[in-house]
């Protein structure tokens, strides 16, 4: 691995180049000209991302990455998530391959996420469509990319810098914005289809739009519709050698520390010369085992487990047991994953990619009604359906039997002792049933708008914006708790009948137990899977209002070096969400529940105001010199559905930057921005139910009484309370555009810090009791049955205004476009070259006041618990080489993915200070780096010795098949299991697709 400063030097001596420019000025957003190669670079007047004053070109102090829709057809690329996931500010924390273990209500879903600082329930950075709002798709606010309608994607602008005062909440980390290509006149259409190498993962798409003008040029329509089929990938284990080698995390057991005398200590069972003794804490290795749960059922060393029944398991009929090989690092607790033994692969029921049917419909009409006013009309329709079969909890369980069960041997009941019970562990067999998470989703959005001209440079537009957003979700065979307790206890009646304890009691609640039998395989019948799984139900409704206005123009010649110009607006949007699961009245009995129905209105009123002020121009020493500034006043009020609770919160967003030019061939340019993101409705409204004491989610380590396990309801959930994030946001950068021999060539780069302090976080119930413990800190969340602290019996693990969050690093970019006849005389085409580069050097977390701070940059394995936050590798390149000449074009696009860590907070040989005695030793705490290539190319078919309008495309993802680095352990937050981290690294391997485009 090299040092960063020697990559910093590297890219310093090649020019610093970074985000901020356009793909190389007006080649960047239209593609180069090769029958123009020396064309003029001024563009026409455009409002680019993150600032409301139009201006030439795509110039702006804030960093600023364009794509075009020449690179996403010269890559094959056919959906936005697709190519946002190329640009290595965005990290694809949510997507069809980290589709998660539990019932994600958001799976196969895609969310921009610039800088990895999306919060697990919520955004921090804003999607818009042509500069406006999106109606969000998920109950935390985020827009799901594949909602968007990407045949008439223009470009797309992504500005990775604070535009709260330009835009409003959300954008702390950035704002991602599409640009549709309304202006189509004609028909163009494009089918294509792509799978992996390993002959999984189909993918169907085909799109059509139309575009024509009508009543004397007066009016234009614009028509188009997709379809995307992206088949899945299934089970990781049984699909990829690399996830069947099964490398996970291991709690080593028989761990030993040092005392105060530097005397090697035993915790466990540990007997010196055994194959855990010595080892560090946590050991990484292959054959990954689900913990103590095997298809066949097997007692468990938990207490009142008797000593003769532990570690044995029932054969597979379930009429005797035979000792269980428990392999190794095996624990009291047991609930971490085993290497090797007895039992299934930890990952036999991880799917890799989920399979998605996306669809939409677009349509936009637009009417000159005088020279100076246009009237705009505009519809689109997007539908996303997924079934994936998940591995939740339910399948996998844990729970006590009784000696006199109907259904255990007579030989296994006389091991119990008098009115004793034993832990049995099983995981049920997918042959027996599986878990499938369904979710269908629909958007509708219209928009309805004037614009025109008053004076003789002020621009004014207005508009109207309804977006509804639904999801209705089911997850089947889920355990209900009270239910599969009552049929998993089956005893004999009078009669000899096999019945429910319950019913024989006379309980009520168990009218219509039917028993259960889950010694051995496939001895669970229809009927008694049906009654102790059941599906749940989750029916999502948003929708969103928008009324804006704003005016844009010069306010006066100014002093010399241009116009001073403005702009100002105003907006006002409502939201009302309501999240509701039928009528089924036990979802706190649901194994990991939905919750309970919530749902609220968001109401915002903004006025903004910018001003945009050239100073100097030509002179020495400043060849321009601009300065900006921009205000946003937010009032946020807030109205809870279920309680009738209300508020009002008012905020104040804005932004300062300069322009300076002090030669032509350099520009210098820097912002100062606070920015906000107000609670979302998920982190506002969400309403939960505790999770059942002696549930896995509802027990906690009391360090009070000697990490004693405390057995308690944890409430999680959102909080009315929260207070807004308040992010400053500062960014400093330059341009280099030499001319002369180096025409077409540009270098920019931009270094950033983002502070968010009052971070909104999701919290659990183990981190409330430590931060109690060592910092005294949210101790009024924790009840305890006594003033000695040593019994817990309630925690209320809900969202909290808690962290501070610090990210720090630098975006490059180098952009240069070389035409041919430069080289040879009378050649056409071009060579175009690309890089861009993410350097994230500090990602620091302070949890809450006193805690340790931590810093996360480098980290590529999974995240840890807690954090809301998506760590990064401390350099991400992707480099891009395009030759086109005549009708074909190819393009190499490298993407590399530096070395990192594991995990930040533990120690591996290669780290200062290890020793396996500490408790936070591993034996490997690196992760490799990784290098895919794609290589794509098209041709456009002569058609009597002209271009023609038809071309055919392909392109290979991931050439050289290579499999992912060892990372696992969580698969990067977000609940995937993958013995690597997907956010990061291909898990699918190589990948083609061949499509065919005709434009007429």
């Amino acid at each position: 691995m090299g040092s960063l400063g020697s990559r910093g030097a590297m890219l310093l001596a090649l020019g610093l180049g970074m985000s901020g420019t356009a793909m190389g000025e007006p080649q960047a957003a239209s593609g180069p000209a090769p029958a123009e190669p020396e064309a003029s670079r001024e563009l026409a007047e455009v409002q680019i991302t993150g600032s409301r004053v139009k201006r030439s070109g795509f110039d702006a102090p804030n960093p600023l990455t364009v794509v075009s829709a020449e690179q996403i057809e010269q890559l094959g690329q056919v959906s936005v998530a697709e190519t946002l996931n190329t640009l290595p500010q965005n990290t694809a924390f949510q997507s069809d391959t980290n589709i998660g273990i539990v019932g994600t209500a958001n799976v196969g879903s895609t969310f921009a996420n610039l800088r990895g600082l999306n919060p697990f329930y919520g955004t921090r950075t804003l999607t818009l469509v042509d500069s406006r709002r999106f109606v969000p798709t998920s109950d935390g606010g985020a827009v799901d990319l594949n909602m968007i309608p990407s045949m008439l994607v223009g470009r797309i602008e992504t500005v990775t810098g604070g535009a709260s005062a330009a835009y409003g909440s959300d954008a702390v980390a950035g704002v991602v914005n599409v640009i549709l290509d309304k202006s189509l006149e004609g028909i163009k259409s494009q089918i294509d289809y792509g799978q992996t190498f390993f002959g999984d993962g189909q993918s169907k798409h085909a799109s059509l739009a139309g575009g024509f003008k009508f009543a004397g040029d007066r009016a234009h329509l614009l028509l188009g519709a997709e379809y995307h089929d992206s088949g899945g990938v299934g089970d990781c284990a049984a699909t990829r050698v690399w996830c069947a080698q099964g490398y996970d995390i291991f709690t080593n057991s028989g761990f030993t520390t040092l005392n105060d005398q530097g005397q090697r200590v035993a915790s466990g069972y540990n007997i010196p010369g055994s194959p855990t003794y010595g080892q560090p804490n946590f050991v990484i290795g292959p054959g990954s085992r689900q913990s103590f749960n095997v298809a066949q059922g097997v007692f468990r060393d938990l207490n009142p487990t008797p000593a003769a029944l532990r570690y044995k398991r029932f054969n597979d009929a379930g009429t005797a047991l035979i000792d269980m090989d428990p392999g190794l690092y095996n624990s009291t607790i047991a609930i971490g994953p085993r290497q090797g033994g007895d039992g299934d692969s930890t990952y036999e029921d991880s799917a890799l990619r989920a399979p998605i049917e996306r669809y939409s419909l677009f349509s936009h009409l637009s009417y000159n009604f005088t020279d100076s006013l246009q009237g705009t009309l505009e519809a689109s329709f997007g539908g996303r359906d997924v079934s994936v079969a998940q591995q939740i909890a339910g399948p996998r369980s844990t729970f006590f039997i009784r000696p006199d069960n109907a259904y255990l041997p007579a030989s296994v009941a006389a091991l119990f002792p008098a009115n004793g019970q034993a832990s049995l562990g099983k995981d049920i067999d997918s042959s027996e049933f599986r878990s499938v998470n369904t979710a269908k989703a629909k958007t509708f959005r219209v928009v309805a708008g004037l614009e025109g001209s008053v004076f003789s440079d002020w621009e004014w537009d207005a508009y109207y914006q309804y977006g509804r957003n639904t999801r209705d979700q089911t997850v089947s065979n889920t355990r209900v708790n009270t239910f599969f307790q009552y049929a998993l206890d089956a005893v004999r009646a009078p009669n000899g009948d096999i019945v429910c304890r319950a019913v024989l009691e006379g309980n009520p609640d168990a009218a219509g137990c039917v028993p259960m039998n889950l010694f051995g395989l496939n001895n669970l019948t229809p009927e008694a899977v049906a009654y102790a799984y059941r599906t749940t139900q989750e029916n999502f409704e948003y929708k969103q209002n928008v009324v804006a206005a704003s005016l844009n123009g010069n306010l006066f010649d100014g002093f010399g070096a241009g116009p001073i110009g403005a702009a100002l607006g105003a907006e006002y949007r409502t939201e009302t969400g309501d999240v509701t699961h039928g009528d089924i009245p036990y979802y706190n009995q649901f194994a990991f529940t939905f919750g309970l129905d919530f749902g609220g209105d968001i109401k915002v009123a903004e006025a903004f105001t910018e001003l945009n002020v050239p100073l100097l121009r030509d002179k020495p020493f400043a060849q321009f010199l601009e300065l900006n500034a921009a205000v946003r006043k937010t009032r946020n009020s807030n109205e809870d559905a279920v309680t009738g609770s209300s508020r009002d919160t008012n905020i104040t967003s804005w932004k300062a930057s300069a322009i300076w030019d002090p030669v032509t061939w350099l520009r210098l340019r820097g912002t100062r921005s606070r920015d906000i993101r107000a609670a979302g409705f998920r982190e506002l409204y969400q309403k939960s139910v505790p999770t059942e004491p002696g549930t896995t989610q509802g027990r906690v380590s009391n360090p009070f009484n000697g990490n004693a396990v405390d057995e308690t309801p944890i409430l999680g959930g959102g909080d009315f309370g929260l207070t807004p994030e308040l992010a400053d946001t500062t960014t400093a950068g330059f341009v280099l555009s030499p001319g002369g021999f180096a025409e077409g060539l540009r270098f920019s780069a931009d270094w950033y810090q983002i502070k968010i302090n009052d971070a909104i976080t999701t919290t659990f119930g183990q981190q409330l009791v430590d931060f109690c413990f060592n910092l005294n800190a949210f101790c009024d969340r924790i009840t305890f049955a006594g003033n000695d602290r040593t019994n817990i019996t309630f925690i209320r693990a809900t969202q909290v205004n808690l962290s501070t969050f610090t990210s720090r690093g630098a975006d490059f970019e180098i952009d240069y476009t070389l035409p041919m006849q430069r080289l040879f005389d009378g050649t056409d085409g071009y060579l175009n070259f690309r890089l861009l580069a993410a350097w994230n050097y500090d990602l620091i977390v302070n949890s809450a006041p006193g805690a340790a701070v931590r810093n996360f940059a480098g980290q590529t394995g999974p995240n840890p618990a807690f954090g809301d936050f998506n760590s990064a590798p401390k350099w991400l390149f992707n480099g891009l080489l395009t030759y086109a000449r005549g009708g074909f074009s190819t393009t190499v696009n490298v993407r590399h993915v530096d070395d990192g860590k594991l995990n930040i907070l533990r120690i591996g040989p290669d780290d200062p200070g290890y020793s396996p005695f500490l408790t936070n030793s591993i034996s490997d705490n690196t992760v490799s780096s990784a290098t895919y290539v794609t290589l794509a190319m098209t041709y456009q078919i002569p058609w009597n010795g002209e271009a023609s309008g038809v071309e055919v495309f392909g392109v290979i993802n991931n050439l050289f098949d290579k499999d992912p680095p060892i990372a696992p352990g969580g698969g990067g937050g977000g609940g995937s299991n993958y013995p690597t981290n997907p956010v990061y690294f291909d898990t699918l391997g190589a990948q083609f697709r061949l499509g065919l485009r005709a434009t007429f």
